[in-house]
């Protein structure tokens, strides 16, 4: 019995990853040409429901309160515009396009105050992430991947880990000391992508002239897709707009 119930929790576990990944996360033999003539999307993402919990500040006032420490970050919009954060657009399906660039400077997810700081990244493949631990008490980093080597290391003060991720993948990253703590590495194939600021916006250059759809993925939303038609040496400005979720 203990058996079944091993295999029944292992099935769901992936299942739930492949799900994450598979409506934005496609791979294709991305080959890198010469973009000439490239267009530019600039847009917004928005969340027109009701009002959800305001987020933390994590960027200045360290000293939480034990209420800030446990607020969710999980659905956080503008109250000016109604911009919504933490959102990833990207071209789905696209096989050609301009070249892949490693990031010299690694991308950093921090562990301070038992959270994860920023909550979400998003990374063109083949880029390497340091994940640090800010406090000073013992943390943990496991992440919940199918396609990238799974980790589960346990972090003292100041530790540093480092690890490459290679496929493209939605990847939640958990602190097992901490239940509140997570973090999502949202993994690219190409570089036709980018993440909302604090107000919603984001902007993708270089995009090949012709109709490309558009794909927005949120932790909790879900996937929103939009075709736009790019045009040479142009700036297209498009809309995405989650309703009542």
């Amino acid at each position: 019995m203990k058996q079944i119930l091993f295999l029944i929790i292992l099935f769901e576990f992936f299942c739930c990853n492949f799900i994450y990944s598979k409506d934005i996360l496609t791979e294709k033999n991305y080959t890198e040409i010469e973009v000439r003539d490239g267009g530019t999307v600039i847009g917004n993402v928005k969340y027109m429901g009701v009002p959800a919990a305001v987020g933390k500040n994590l960027y200045r006032d360290w000293e939480l309160s034990d209420a800030s420490k446990t607020a969710s970050e999980k659905l956080i919009f503008s109250k000016i515009n109604n911009g919504l954060k933490n959102a990833v657009v990207s071209l789905k399906d696209i096989t050609q396009g301009k070249k892949k660039i490693i990031p010299a400077i690694r991308p950093i997810i921090d562990q301070q105050n038992d959270c994860f700081i920023p909550h979400a990244i998003a990374i063109v493949s083949g880029t390497t992430v340091d994940i640090l631990n800010g406090d000073e008490q013992m943390h943990n980093v496991h992440t919940r991947s199918t396609r990238n080597q799974p980790f589960n290391l346990g972090t003292t003060y100041k530790q540093r880990i480092s690890k490459r991720f290679d496929y493209p993948e939605i990847i939640k990253v958990t602190c097992d000391l901490h239940k509140h703590a997570y973090a999502w590495i949202v993994v690219i194939e190409h570089p036709y992508f980018d993440m909302t600021d604090r107000n919603g916006y984001f902007e993708i250059c270089d995009i090949p002239p012709g109709t490309h759809k558009f794909q927005v993925w949120h932790e909790e939303l879900g996937n929103i897709e939009k075709e736009v038609t790019i045009h040479p040496k142009e700036i297209t400005t498009i809309d995405f707009i989650y309703s009542q979720h």
